[in-house]
């Protein structure tokens, strides 16, 4: 019995050990990204569900400036905040259609595209696995794990998964803070179909 206690407290102290230690890792990559409000990022995104046997790639950029981002997969999708209104925008051989959402409403995004690099750093509980990090949110989130990858302290990509098992994986690359040109809008005309979920913006 004592053997069986011994061991179960060093499993807890190990637990509490990683937990420690995955908070140092995270307060480190809150302090080397956090503190950067403006930046450009190369994004595959990668979903892929394989009970439900799916998967889909984008190739896209991402560039956050303050409160407003915009997030381009190609010519015909586009994920925008400008500081007021965000936007979903997709084209279609046969449709098109543009979403508005109040900030910080928008329930389409798996994770928040404006804190793509530091989402993850506060109100999740984590543990480390070599030179990452899984963590699992305090609060209900439209994930139910993120797994968090770096190398040499640099971010590499970011996993959300939901709860149908569906793995949201963006993997980041060309971090830059020249974001020289970038134009935070969006033309309603493009797009032959709007849905407006702004009601009861505050």
């Amino acid at each position: 019995m004592k053997r069986g206690f011994s061991i179960l407290v060093l499993l807890l102290i190990a637990t509490s050990i990683q937990a420690q230690d995955a908070g140092g890792r995270l307060m480190a990559i809150l302090e080397k990204y956090g503190q950067v409000p403006t930046y450009k990022l190369n994004v595959v995104y990668e979903s892929v569900n394989d009970r439900m046997g799916f998967s889909n790639t984008q190739n896209g950029v991402l560039v956050v400036d303050g409160d407003k981002y915009i997030m381009t997969f190609g010519p015909n999708e586009t994920w925008l905040n400008d500081g007021k209104t965000e936007y979903i925008g997709t084209k279609e051989e046969d449709h098109s259609q543009i979403l508005y959402f109040c900030p910080g409403q928008n329930t389409e995004a798996i994770i928040n595209f404006g804190a793509m690099t530091t989402f993850f750093t506060k109100d999740h509980k984590g543990v480390i696995e070599g030179s990452n990090i899984r963590l699992r949110p305090n609060n209900e989130m439209p994930y139910v794990e993120v797994y968090v990858e770096t190398e040499n302290g640099n971010l590499t990509a970011i996993t959300a998964t939901d709860d149908f098992g569906t793995a949201h994986k963006f993997i980041l690359s060309n971090f830059s803070t020249n974001t020289a040109g970038t134009k935070f809008v969006i033309n309603p005309k493009e797009y032959e179909e709007t849905i407006d979920e702004r009601k009861g913006c505050k």
